[in-house]
């Protein structure tokens, strides 16, 4: 299947005229994201809409963030720039996926009328993009990778000792605050920690080996 889908990408990447569309795609969504960019980099309002419009009303509060509100628009520069030169598309591409998704959905939960099937036609453009580079980044899929990370189970086993681990320091500490039984959360949290350990040491162990 993944050398099918392989040969499928290697013919479509050298047609002229998806090559001359891509092109196009990543100077439209980076010309896209100026305006809004710009607006939000600079601290300026991006609406003059009322609170009592929703739409006025999510602007409002994003505005008073005013931290947040220009590091978004520094990111929206910072994608459009890195889609403009051939070199950087790629990582263009993976920075303005977030930022676009993250508008469609306000757009749609919002209510923003016509804006999210903008919206929604920038997002299949990232998403076209990246299909485009898919050989660049296709390894992040998922896939064996020897003994550069742990196993399934070792990783669940210290997850789930994490987790018990956690639940007993809580307990623990609303015990203490309480005044009530502290045994039983902190032999969950002996036990987490025994847990932990131990599987720590038969990794390590077995690389050895």
């Amino acid at each position: 299947m993944a050398l099918s889908l392989d040969r499928l990408h290697a013919r479509i990447v050298t047609s002229r005229v998806l090559v001359v569309f891509t092109a196009v795609t990543r100077v439209l969504l980076a010309l896209a994201f100026l305006p809004s960019g710009l607006v939000k980099a600079f601290g300026h309002r991006f609406t003059t809409l009322p609170v009592t419009d929703p739409v006025g009303y999510f602007f409002d509060g994003f505005f008073s963030a005013s931290g947040y509100y220009r590091f978004v628009g520094i990111m929206q520069l910072t994608a459009a720039a890195l889609l403009l030169f051939p070199w950087t598309a790629t990582l263009g591409a993976v920075v303005y996926l977030p930022i676009i998704l993250n508008i469609f959905v306000i757009t749609v939960a919002v209510g923003f009328g016509g804006t999210q099937i903008i919206a929604g036609l920038m997002l299949l453009g990232n998403i076209y993009l990246l299909c485009w580079d898919y050989d660049r980044w296709k390894h992040l899929l998922p896939r064996r990778v020897g003994n550069r990370h742990l196993g399934l189970a070792s990783t669940i086993g210290f997850a789930l000792s994490a987790l018990a681990g956690l639940w007993g320091v809580m307990s623990l500490h609303m015990a203490r605050l309480r005044h009530g039984d502290m045994i039983v959360p902190g032999l969950v949290v002996t036990g987490a920690a025994v847990a932990a350990l131990a599987i720590a040491w038969f990794n390590i162990r077995s690389q050895r080996n």
